[in-house]
């Protein structure tokens, strides 16, 4: 009896696997069969409109857009085109293609069209309606629209329009990965020193995930012009310590006098308690200040450190400023057996390398 019941689940299973993948399979060539008979449509209609040079679509036209299926033949038709030809099309029929998209409601359609925006990218500071059109988007409940939305808006090269839409995320409440807002930040093509000079600007307005990214764009990007401002913001009650290692890691990565004071500011505050990333980050910093004495003192006794990673860190640190023999009898007469491991482990490495 058991083992009929068994082999009924199993038989079940496999049909549903089956049933799954069929059903599946014929999605899938029912989409390929739909997108190759609107392609050829689309293909036909943008190619018309080239040859003539009369690139404004008719309403008609322009309403086969509300339709992912038409977008998606739509993009590829405008990926053939050179780019002159591709900037024209979308910008003679803006209003009209804007228009639309305001009045339908379809997430989906936001989202694609967001990201055919993104793709082709044919804008230098002058997308006009299209960016009003994405700032609409960001207020959509789908963080998909959202996420294609503000990559739109990273792609049009415009600082002003990604400084309001990245307050205006932060007015409503609407968070998004710190990661993936400094990674879009780095796609801006416009001018990158207006772009941080606007930021910065509303910085206060900006909710902590928007501030950090900036920090971050701002250390990628090697910009110093901001550093005494962030080092304020560093100094402020209450900062939290995912701002504070942003700030860290930015001001550490430029050697001077004034940042060193900092980087032993922080190491002094937070040594001795249980916040231990400021420290671990403060240590890579030091790292850059070769034989600097200050520098190295306070890498020194970071070693003993009985916290791991900034252990670790110090001593990667110690090892690339140039760990002298005194350096490392120092660490071996403290008769602390974590310290001597994380030196001799770093020695070994870079021996190794």
């Amino acid at each position: 009896m058991y083992m009929l019941i068994y082999l009924c689940a199993i038989l079940a299973i496999v049909v549903i696997v089956l049933v799954v993948y069929y059903a599946t399979t014929a999605r899938r060539i029912a989409h390929a069969n739909r997108l190759l008979k609107a392609g050829q449509r689309i293909d036909v209609l943008v190619a018309n409109r080239v040859a003539s040079g009369d690139f404004c679509l008719s309403r008609r036209e322009v309403r086969l857009l509300a339709h992912t299926i038409n977008l998606e033949a739509f993009h590829h038709a405008c990926l053939g085109l050179s780019q002159p030809d591709r900037r024209r099309l979308l910008l003679d029929n803006q209003e009209q293609i804007t228009g639309l998209l305001r009045r339908e409601k379809n997430a989906t359609v936001h989202a694609y069209f967001a990201y055919v925006l993104c793709d082709l990218a044919p804008f230098a500071g002058d997308e006009g309606a299209y960016g009003e059109l994405m700032m609409r988007f960001l207020d959509d409940d789908s963080v998909y629209a959202r996420e294609n939305a503000l990559k739109a808006i990273y792609s049009f090269g415009d600082a002003p329009l990604v400084a309001n839409a990245l307050a205006h995320l932060s007015a409503r409440g609407i968070a998004h990965n710190q990661k993936l807002v400094a990674d879009g930040l780095l796609t801006f093509h416009g001018d990158e020193a207006l772009l941080a000079e606007l930021l910065m600007e509303r910085y206060d307005e900006l909710a902590e995930c928007y501030q950090n990214a900036l920090i971050d764009y701002l250390n990628h990007k090697e910009m110093n012009t901001y550093d005494a401002r962030l080092m304020q913001e560093a100094r402020k009650t209450g900062v939290s310590t995912n701002t504070l290692c942003s700030i860290v890691r930015k001001i550490g990565k430029s050697p001077s006098d004034k940042n060193l004071e900092f980087l032993e500011e922080v190491v002094e505050r937070h040594q001795d308690g249980d916040d231990w990333e400021p420290v671990a980050v403060s240590a890579t910093g030091l790292g850059r200040y070769g034989a600097n004495a200050r520098a190295k003192d306070l890498l020194l006794g970071m070693v003993t450190s009985p916290n791991w990673y900034v252990r670790r860190n110090a001593s990667a640190a110690l090892v690339r400023a140039g760990l002298t023999k005194e350096d490392a009898e120092q660490i071996y007469a403290k008769n602390d057996r974590f310290a001597t491991d994380a030196i001799e482990y770093e020695l070994g490495r870079c021996a190794y390398a």
